[in-house]
């Protein structure tokens, strides 16, 4: 599972040189489809949820054994690391507010938010 790991830390590095692992091609097939499936929200990719795992096995046909489920979500986690490690936050020890608005609160914003 290390090897596949590393394939997609360098596949989202953009670096060359790195092969798929033998015998993980089935795998790497699946995370890549529940991945382009992914939603997301306002800080970025959300994780591959364990119902859309078990729809795409049931919609595929595949059997999916538990060992399978943890490599894809071992696979998730190192993707969603490497998504979130690009925000940049404020150095260690620095402080900081949540940002604020320059406009306030009306009604009309309040319904298009929370509808």
């Amino acid at each position: 599972m290390k090897l596949l790991i590393e394939f997609l830390k360098s596949t989202l590095d953009l670096k060359t040189g790195h092969m798929l692992p033998a015998g993980r091609e089935l795998l790497w097939q699946w995370f890549t489809d529940l991945s382009r499936a992914r939603t997301y929200n306002a800080a970025g990719p959300n994780p591959i949820a364990y119902g859309e795992i078990e729809a795409y096995a049931r919609l595929h046909r595949w059997p999916l054994r538990p060992d399978h489920i943890t490599a894809l979500r071992q696979l998730d986690d190192a993707y969603l690391e490497h998504a979130y490690a690009k925000r940049q936050g404020a150095p260690e020890g620095v402080k900081t507010l949540p940002p604020l608005s320059e406009h306030p609160m009306t009604g009309a914003m309040f319904d298009a938010l929370f509808g």
